[in-house]
This record gives C-alpha cells, sequence and structure tokens, in this order.
C-alpha cells in the first residue's frame, strides 16, 4: 500500500510541474517561443492563428506594433 502511495505522489507531482502554463512573457525573442511552438506543440502561443508564435516579441512580424503595446 506505501508503495502505491508514493508513486501516486511522484505522478501528481510530474503531472503538476507541467501545468504551468508557458506564455510569450517566458521568452526573449520571437525565434524562441516559435521554437517553444512546434517542438511541444504549444499552439496557445500562437494567438491569431497564423503559424507564428508571440510575433509581438523580438523578431517577430509585428514587433514594435501599436497593438503589441498593451
Amino acid at each position: 500500500m506505501k508503495r502505491i502511495w508514493v508513486s501516486l505522489m511522484i505522478a501528481i507531482t510530474a503531472c503538476s510541474a507541467h501545468a504551468k502554463r508557458v506564455t510569450c512573457k517566458h521568452f526573449a525573442t520571437q525565434a524562441e517561443a516559435q521554437a517553444y511552438m512546434e517542438k511541444y506543440k504549444a499552439y496557445h502561443l500562437d494567438g491569431d492563428h497564423d503559424g507564428e508564435a508571440c510575433e509581438c516579441l523580438p523578431g517577430g512580424s509585428s514587433h514594435g506594433l501599436a497593438r503589441c503595446r498593451r
């Protein structure tokens, strides 16, 4: 019973470590965000669904535009 409990706790801990949602704020450049999105299928980083992650970051197609300043 103790082994089952320990295994369950390890599984819960492992799942909660991945539960934190990565956002554009976690990246310094658009290229970093793009690589992450493609590797981990983190499509939530592409807000307008055009295939470009975090385009307001340096190197992105919208960097510096007024719509990126919030």
